[in-house]
């Protein structure tokens, strides 16, 4: 089988210069290295963004008058002193009353200019993120207008990317409101489109349709988490080793070690309880990764991971609102999301990492196995940031590689050759020739440009997710909202005229018993209308 480079997929091709993510969720919980925070000429700031730029004695927001002198010349200011880090204050609402889209889009332009000169380099990650809300449609008072800045938004990062040398930083637009999102994704397609060749894989096209449908599962290990800052497993051991009193231990090179030998060792020195409390201090994180926000933008009916940290759930958890069922401790309820997490939980006081722990662990592999190939048979499994080497995931998947040939061997009931035998896809960040050629018994693998680096190759692999979520987004929940009206085309605008018409003349206001009624109305209000006609702006 032919090996498959991630960096020849044309989506990732695109965006290997500079990419503008757009996800929704809590901005406040996405890992960046430069936060950009709304504010107006004279510094004035809303109080929930006080988590990015500090409190006053009063414990409100603290406001940037300091600032206010640079805002108003040049449409933005550095904020000194920030617990979010770097933080660019963005005026969005200008100095008088009567905003406009094209005034703030040029401050933003200047904005990120200011960021260019600055020169950031990222600790974790290959490119630096630049983090910022959908402008200007909060208290600026251009909500009647988000279209308008949608297109405008694009238009400014998109001509700020081309006229800047490629490698600089990446930016990823952040909204709460589930309309804005699937406009977003819209929007984008038709950027897209406009560049693209046509031409997207197979394998490609098969994950596309899952995610649209439903049917896709994503499986994700501790490259996932890599770009929070959270010691890889060789780090990870020295800390350990460091925080125990055995110098007999400490004179030892755990790293050669298989990691399930070298955790064994830790646990018989330092206890089962230690070694719990230690990880649970060394991977605690109050935000979650780039990769976590992609994956939950994808709203798998089932989420699996190997990892022991919450990044997933945070991420998941500011999209819906509602917890995240982790299985197996909370059962399966039948809410979404769910993550499987097959190694344990650090709140939950369950690790699996010993020779013991595995051990204990064998009477729950059945059931695991089961639930992992009930993705593989009747949906996709798509694997990214991890090396597939778990021991559960790798039987399951050569079961279900065996299933297959069995039930198309010659004799069998079927014995023509099987449309796709492959359990999922793999994509892989690091170079293993071998560890290729054994997956490729089971999954579909695509490989990393790894002659870049592992973290270019995690970040194509964060292109790649945000890609999909884009495609796969079928949501116009936008379509009717007259606030959106602008990113629509001049054929979808009059027919997004003739139903809100529909809508205003009556047609959801028949007899409640009605079930063309009931059906009509929420089919407009699926796309926008909120039952009292068409919103102005």
């Amino acid at each position: 089988m032919p090996n498959v480079n991630l960096r020849d997929v044309e989506p990732v091709r695109l965006g290997r210069d500079r990419h503008c993510f757009a996800l929704q969720g809590d901005l406040g919980l996405l890992d960046a290295d430069v936060y950009l925070v709304p504010t107006d000429s004279y510094g004035s700031v809303e109080d929930h963004w006080k988590w990015a730029v500090g409190v006053d004695e009063r414990g409100q927001a603290r406001q940037l008058r300091d600032e206010a002198a640079l805002l108003a010349a040049g449409g933005c200011a550095w904020v000194d002193g920030a617990p979010a880090g770097l933080v660019l204050a963005l005026d969005v609402a200008g100095s008088t009353t009567e905003n406009d889209v094209a005034s703030m889009i040029r401050r933003l332009s200047a904005a990120l200019q200011s960021i260019e000169s600055r020169g950031l380099v990222s600790e974790f990650r290959a490119r630096p993120l630049v983090a910022m809300p959908l402008i200007g449609v909060g208290a600026a008072g251009l909500s009647g207008r988000t279209g308008e800045v949608i297109s405008a938004l694009l238009g400014a990062v998109g001509d700020h990317f081309d006229r800047s040398p490629a490698g600089g930083f990446d930016i990823a637009i952040v909204t709460r409101d589930s309309s804005s999102i699937a406009a977003l994704h819209h929007a984008r397609r038709g950027r897209f489109l406009a560049v693209e060749s046509g031409s997207t894989p197979e394998w490609l096209d098969r994950i596309v349709t899952a995610a649209r449908n439903g049917e896709l599962a994503v499986m994700f290990g501790a490259g996932a988490s890599a770009s929070l800052g959270l010691p890889m497993w060789n780090e990870l051991l020295a800390q350990l080793v460091e925080s125990l009193d055995d110098p007999a231990l400490g004179e030892m090179d755990l790293t050669g070690l298989d990691p399930i030998d070298a955790a064994t060792l830790l646990i018989e020195a330092g206890g089962a309880d230690w070694f719990a409390a230690e990880l649970t201090h060394l991977l605690a994180t109050p935000r979650h990764s780039l990769t976590h926000g992609l994956i939950a933008n994808l709203r798998c009916p089932l989420t699996i991971t190997t990892n022991y940290d919450q990044g997933f759930e945070l991420a998941a958890e500011s999209i819906t609102g509602v917890p995240v069922a982790v299985l197996p401790w909370d059962g399966d309820s039948g809410r979404e999301p769910r993550i499987l997490k097959l190694h344990g939980d650090l709140t939950r006081g369950q690790l699996v990492l010993s020779r013991d722990q595995f051990v204990a662990m064998h009477a729950f592999r059945r059931p695991l196995a089961g639930v992992l190939q009930s993705r593989m048979l009747i949906g996709q499994l798509l694997a990214v940031g991890t090396s597939m080497s778990d021991a559960t995931l790798v039987h399951a998947a050569e079961e279900f590689r065996a299933l297959i040939e069995q039930a198309h061997r010659p004799g069998a009931a079927s014995d023509s050759p099987p449309e796709r035998a492959e359990a999922g896809t793999v994509v892989l960040t690091a170079s293993d020739p071998a560890r290729v050629r054994l997956l490729q018994r089971s999954f579909e693998v695509i490989e990393g440009d790894t002659r870049l680096g592992v973290r270019e190759s995690a970040r194509d692999v964060d292109v790649l997710l945000d890609w999909v979520a884009m495609q796969s987004s079928s949501g116009l929940s936008f379509a009717l909202d007259s606030r959106y009206r602008a990113i629509l085309s001049p054929a979808d605008q009059s027919l997004a005229e003739t139903l809100s018409a529909l809508a205003g003349a009556g047609a959801m206001k028949g007899s409640p018993e009605s079930e063309l009624s009931q059906s009509l109305g929420a089919y407009l209000r699926s796309l926008g209308i909120d039952g009292r006609g068409p919103r102005r702006p």
